[in-house]
């Protein structure tokens, strides 16, 4: 997915405002953890079928991996 570490400081498009960094660094975020929780709410046999195990669901979210 997107890499939310360094983004919420770094410098973008000169038009972006700090606090329109800061929504979309928010939205990020959100979007993240609905995707991890709904991961996390499936069946470990769910999670092998689309080649996960529970202990990968943080990283495959953060990084696509």
């Amino acid at each position: 997915m997107h890499s939310t570490s360094g983004e919420l400081f770094g410098v973008g498009t000169k038009d972006v405002t700090f606090f329109q960094r800061v929504v979309h660094w928010a939205r990020e975020r959100i979007e993240l953890r609905r995707a991890e929780s709904e991961l996390n709410h499936m069946s470990d046999v769910e999670l092998s079928d689309i080649g996960l195990t529970r202990g990968e669901i943080h990283n495959a979210v953060r990084r696509g991996v």
